[in-house]
């Protein structure tokens, strides 16, 4: 399937010997690699407050399942945050032209991971790792003790672990005495990635932001468990076989730095996916910022650049973050096909100090697709208010949920 607003970034120097040397670990060739899932490897992160991160989420109908988010440069690390903040207010004064080893993408390496059972969270972790701690070439990414491999079926193995938290009293608290993992495989129902195209507005520092949809449907399944990690005991096991939507997203400066909202979702039924993106800013406008996507098996993506957007019935979450109860959007593409979604949120999966995760059900219409041109499906909408990463008392419940894992933990062994 042909690839719309594609972009290539820079490769590293020994990429290219990197993935010879893995060539047929995971039973992906180096030709096979390079022309299906370029764009899927890890990038080269050389702007102060750079970041990336690879998405994988599986929700059933009931509400069972998962979602994980492996990261190279954790862009909520409110430490990474007041670092990105300080480098941009210095833009043009000396200081900016000194080494900044805070802002180095590699300095934060993290994982997080949810459990939801009947539409509600059970247990989840967010742990950070030393510096320096992801690899990846074409076919191998490796954030921590996770990792995600690309096979020669074209399915996607995926392994994570890690020490979950629990809140009590409003706040966090690590559960080192507990393990979280999930061995899974995701199989995409279109081969190779399907649209890459930014992902927000570019700031004032020139920096972009990349939105690749490598997989934005396909089925996951594997086990999950919660186990007691001196007794062995289990806590909560749960088996996936639902439908699964994967993203990768990477950017070469601060995700917040110009703007203070964004809001991010898709919606799927058997066959296809609509995923759509905001990024509201006031002082930079692109037409590429917003965007619609429609994904279908056997045809090419419909690709709207800047919808009509109404976000209506808002309502608020218990950390008082306001979201939308519906949302409309409606345009067309370059060739003149126009295309509507309207969806609306049942219930709030889960709600964090600066981030809201909303289960979304909907309606898409297309002419001359589907049962009278029209679509109904699931999904996640995610709204997110990088503004309050700033706010002291909020960050200091993000820094709470933060599990450092050192270099000797056994967790690297398990």
């Amino acid at each position: 399937m042909p690839r719309s607003s594609q972009m290539h970034a820079p490769r590293h120097p020994s990429q290219d010997s990197a993935l010879l040397s893995s060539t047929g670990f995971a039973g992906v060739t180096l030709d096979e690699a390079r022309q299906n899932w370029a764009e899927e490897s890890r990038h080269r992160l050389t702007g102060p407050g750079a970041y990336e991160w690879w998405y994988f989420q599986a929700l059933s109908e009931a509400g069972d399942g998962i979602m994980i988010t492996l990261f190279e440069g954790l862009p909520f690390h409110p430490r990474y945050l007041t670092q990105i903040n300080r480098f941009t207010h210095r833009l043009g004064s000396v200081f900016s032209a000194r080494p900044w080893p805070s802002l180095k993408a590699s300095r934060y390496p993290a994982a997080y991971v949810a459990v939801y059972e009947k539409g509600k969270r059970v247990a989840q972790f967010l742990n950070l790792y030393p510096p320096d701690s992801t690899t990846a070439n074409a076919s191998d990414i490796r954030v921590g003790p996770n990792r995600i491999t690309l096979r020669q079926d074209g399915s996607f193995g995926i392994v994570v672990k890690g020490y979950p938290y629990t809140t009590t009293r409003g706040r966090p608290r690590p559960r080192t005495d507990q393990m979280l993992t999930a061995n899974l495989t995701f199989t995409p129902t279109f081969h190779s990635v399907q649209h890459v195209r930014p992902f927000r507005a570019p700031d004032r520092t020139g920096a972009g932001h990349h939105w690749v949809l490598t997989a934005p449907h396909g089925r996951m399944t594997g086990d999950v468990h919660v186990m007691d990690s001196d007794s062995g005991d289990m806590i909560h096991e749960q088996s996936v076989d639902t439908l699964g939507y994967h993203d990768h997203v990477y950017g070469d400066g601060g995700l917040a730095t110009g703007v203070n909202t964004l809001l991010w979702g898709f919606l799927q039924g058997d066959t296809w996916t609509a995923a759509w993106h905001q990024s509201p800013s006031k002082s930079v406008r692109d037409p590429h910022a917003d965007g619609l996507v429609f994904f279908e098996d056997g045809h090419a993506p419909v690709v709207i650049d800047s919808p009509d957007v109404k976000l209506t019935k808002p309502t608020f979450s218990n950390w008082l973050l306001k979201h939308p109860g519906r949302i409309s959007m409606h345009g067309s593409d370059a060739h003149g096909h126009p295309l509507e979604l309207l969806l609306s949120h049942t219930h709030v999966l889960d709600t964090a100090p600066f981030h809201t995760r909303l289960a979304a059900k909907g309606t898409l219409t297309i002419p001359g697709r589907g049962k009278g041109g029209s679509f109904t499906g699931r999904g996640t909408t995610h709204v997110l208010r990088l503004r309050r990463l700033r706010w002291p008392v909020l960050s200091d419940l993000i820094l709470a949920a933060i599990t450092p894992i050192p270099r000797d933990d056994p967790i690297w062994n398990v």
